[in-house]
């Protein structure tokens, strides 16, 4: 099994997901993970997808030239490792957090540091900027050793330093 991940960037218009699909289903491949969306006015892909062919990188790329020329997109791939493809790692608490206020530079990089300095993971972060106000939402799996609560003491000083305000909740698991 060979494991690849595929980005595409450009601008937005009609056709670019049926595109990249159509490639990916002629050539036998399985869309395992994906996120697709506009930014402004640029649409984002990323894939990560599986095939049994064994077919290389280049080969790959060179199997989207037709489809970005039409759209004019910029795409890239990169083959994953077996070992790193099925690598799991450790997801503890989820946790969402909202961060909305006035915009300025600093904001993401602020909590990002913030979270890191404290080993929290974002699996997703989206931000969005209307007008004056600008919206941060991001999932964070929290590692065993961190609680909720230092977390918190935490956030509340960066909520001062930035005249923002920051929500934080825990993601209760849904069973299936």
């Amino acid at each position: 099994m060979k494991h690849f991940v595929i980005t595409a960037v450009g601008e937005d218009r009609p056709g670019i997901v049926a595109g990249i699909t159509r490639v990916l289903y002629e050539k036998g491949f399985n869309i395992e993970d994906s996120t697709m969306t506009r930014l402004n006015n640029e649409f984002a892909v990323m894939l990560i997808v599986t095939t049994e062919e064994n077919i290389s990188e280049n080969e790959l790329k060179a199997s989207f030239r037709e489809v970005a020329r039409e759209k004019d997109l910029y795409i890239n791939v990169k083959e994953i490792p077996e070992d790193i493809f099925e690598k799991k790692h450790y997801v503890g608490d989820i946790y969402n957090i909202v961060v909305y206020g006035a915009d300025k530079p600093g904001i993401v990089y602020s909590v990002a540091k913030l979270l890191s300095d404290k080993n929290i993971n974002i699996s997703d972060l989206r931000t969005e900027k209307s007008n004056d106000l600008y919206l941060l939402i991001a999932q964070l799996e929290f590692p065993p050793d961190v609680s909720e609560d230092e977390l918190k003491a935490d956030i509340e000083k960066l909520k001062e330093e930035l005249n923002i305000d920051i929500s934080l909740e825990k993601e209760e698991p849904v069973e299936m």
